[in-house]
């Protein structure tokens, strides 16, 4: 970042200050400078930096990045980081099962310690450089375009090695996003896609341990998916406490802060979960909201979560007949949804690099509107 804060300097011209002047860079930028602001007036600065300062990273990286007018380098970094990192969790996964006499294949704890970094963002990682590999497959006959095809095909088989459900699901949505738009190269993919749902449905039906992490059907027995899943899914607890913090006084305008919001879940989870053993492990890992915007939401009110939201909508708006861009807001949506993406460095990273994308593609598009125009 130092490095790249330097070089700004002397790659920055005119023009590329230009695209900050986009509406869903305003509505991002007005939200941080809000997010500060509340923290400032409320007197909460001090205990909620810890999170601003990866919010402020992760824009501190697209504005880093303005200068940028292509993919390719991006494109690049996605997918040599995914394979460096399957590298080395296959590596360290294969220690591990060499040092255990009862191996289970698609052990939870065992996967746990193997991959290099949690596996919701290992997961999100693999489903950016899927997408970097599919936007970099040329309409025609390339040698290139194999190697491509190949990365796809190594990150969705790891994505079902690491049972990563919520990269799974993104997968699926995003293979069937690309139908509802015409490519040169969506007839060359077709069958690959096909062929990926195949082995994911052939995978479901052979192997009950992946049934079991999927659908919990292991927490209960003789109980329906819905009551397994809500029995064993942290999260149904984790969003019953945010509900709770929600009605507090004061959350709607002003919010609680992060900081404060988090201790309010740990009172919640010490009064509500009756079970012991359940309890402990819940203060012990200090479980956040697990969700971006209710996060927001419960942090710093309805003007943040609507500042927020709003660049999301107007990105949508402005990208929807373009894939990549939509694809990327489908996958930033559904991590959210299920993770406090700015609580780490990694996924503020990550959303970075998202933004990164979807700010070029903007740029990319009105330069070639322009030369239309002149044509």
């Amino acid at each position: 970042m130092a490095i790249l804060a330097i070089l700004f300097l002397f790659v920055i011209r005119k023009k590329h200050l230009q695209r900050l002047k986009k509406m869903p860079v305003r509505l991002l930028g007005g939200f941080i400078v809000y997010l500060l602001v509340n923290s400032l007036l409320f007197g909460r600065i001090e205990t909620d930096w810890v999170v601003l300062k990866k919010i402020l990273l992760s824009m501190g990286l697209v504005l880093l990045y303005v200068p940028i007018d292509g993919f390719k380098k991006i494109y690049k970094a996605l997918i040599f980081s995914s394979l460096a990192a399957i590298l080395f969790s296959t590596i360290k996964l294969v220690m591990v099962v060499n040092q255990t006499e009862n191996f289970q294949f698609l052990d939870s704890a065992m996967i746990i310690e193997a991959v290099l970094i949690d596996r919701i963002y290992l997961g999100l990682l693999c489903v950016l450089s899927i997408l970097a590999s599919y936007q970099s497959i040329q309409g025609t006959y390339h040698p290139d375009n194999r190697y491509y095809v190949a990365n796809i095909i190594l990150n969705v088989l790891f994505v079902l090695l690491i049972v990563s459900r919520i990269s799974i699901i993104v997968l699926i949505i995003i293979f069937l996003l690309s139908f509802f738009y015409k490519k040169k190269r969506l007839p060359q993919l077709f069958f690959v896609t096909g062929g990926f749902l195949l082995v994911i449905v052939l995978i479901f039906i052979l192997n009950n341990d992946l049934r079991k992490q999927i659908f919990y059907s292991n927490a209960q027995q003789n109980k329906g998916l819905i009551e397994n899943t809500l029995a064993a899914e942290p999260r149904a607890v984790i969003w019953d406490c945010a509900h709770k913090v929600s009605k507090m006084e004061g959350t709607f305008l002003k919010g609680q802060g992060f900081t404060h919001t988090n201790t309010e879940m740990l009172l919640c989870y010490e009064a509500t979960l009756k079970d012991e053993r359940k309890k402990t492990w819940f203060l012990s890992q200090k479980y956040n909201t697990h969700n971006q915007f209710i996060d927001f939401y419960l942090a710093s009110g309805i003007v943040g979560i609507l500042l927020f939201l709003g660049s999301i909508i107007i990105l949508f708006i402005r990208n929807r007949k373009e894939y990549l861009p939509s694809a990327l807001l489908v996958t930033l949506i559904c991590f959210a949804l299920v993770e406090n993406l700015f609580h780490r460095q990694i996924g503020a990273y990550y959303v970075g690099v998202i933004f990164i994308v979807l700010l070029i593609a903007e740029a990319t598009k009105e330069t070639k509107e322009q030369i239309d125009f002149k044509t």
